[in-house]
């Protein structure tokens, strides 16, 4: 009982921090803290920390095919095996002191947990309409700010967020460019084309179409002027293990028929290919 009460009031206390700075999906409304876990705005729609610290902001019941053991899966391979190292080391070197960040489409926290492990001094937010993911990132990770919300109506006031991350995460847009401060900066990550091609090729489609990320580059760049662009690549060693946990948490494992899962977890390469790029852009 002890630890989830730390949590709630450690999360009541981030909270405090970003005051002035949430609104509320319904009306639009700045939130004001309002004893010590709830929030409400001028139209008296209020919202309640749960006892894990997280804050639910959905206005409708959402819906992800994201699960629990997809979760988990994510979880081990980027904390524990640290397959994406090298991209978290490239990103904190664009971000300043004492940066709001939010990291849109967080998951279950565990890339947002890595770039504040290796840059303290920001203050990170992870937004998700998967409740348990946010349940899970609140369970693991202490000194961040949960949210359950709708990347379609994010819940923070106009021009309040110095960074956002967005890896390999569907994006709004419209939402970023609201919720930027002036010059603040949006980091997308997506795929490359020999992202994970390993696991690739035990699907179905993988001789007929080649993965390409051009569509996502150019509507990035029909939306942001002046972006740059980085790429990524290197190759790890896998297990059997870590080559289940990299099926079972990337939706391109979803296509992959049972047979060939199997088939790759027990006889797939040694190794696994991360290949990524990097968009970046000012408001």
């Amino acid at each position: 009982m002890g630890e989830l009460k730390s949590k709630r009031d450690m999360a009541s206390s981030l909270l405090r921090q970003l005051e002035g700075r949430l609104r509320c999906p319904y009306c639009q409304e700045t939130l004001v803290v309002v004893g010590v876990y709830k929030l409400v705005c001028v139209e008296a729609h209020s919202f309640d920390l749960s006892k894990q610290g997280t804050l639910y902001t959905l206005t409708q019941s959402g819906s992800s095919q994201y699960d629990k053991p997809l979760f988990q899966a994510r979880r081990s391979i980027i904390q524990q095996k640290q397959l994406y190292a090298p991209m978290h080391e490239r990103l904190v070197q664009e971000l300043d002191e004492g940066n709001l960040l939010l990291d849109a489409g967080t998951g279950e926290g565990s890339h947002l947990n890595e770039i504040k492990r290796r840059f303290p001094t920001i203050l990170p937010v992870g937004l998700d309409i998967s409740k348990d993911g946010i349940q899970q990132a609140a369970k693991a990770y202490q000194n961040h700010v949960w949210i359950v919300g709708d990347l379609a109506n994010v819940p923070l006031c106009n021009q309040t967020v110095d960074i956002i991350l967005n890896i390999l995460s569907p994006s709004n847009y419209g939402e970023f460019k609201r919720v930027l401060t002036s010059g603040g900066k949006l980091i997308k990550v997506v795929p490359g084309t020999r992202y994970l091609q390993e696991l690739r090729a035990y699907t179905a489609e993988a001789s007929e179409l080649q993965y390409s990320n051009a569509k996502t580059i150019d509507l990035f760049n029909h939306h942001f002027k002046n972006t740059k662009l980085h790429t990524l690549s290197y190759q790890k060693e896998v297990t059997s293990e870590e080559r289940q946990w990299i099926a079972e948490m990337s939706p391109l494992g979803w296509t992959v028929q049972k047979e060939a899962r199997c088939d790759y977890i027990n006889n797939g390469c040694s190794f696994i290919t991360i290949d990524l790029t990097i968009l970046i852009a000012r408001a």
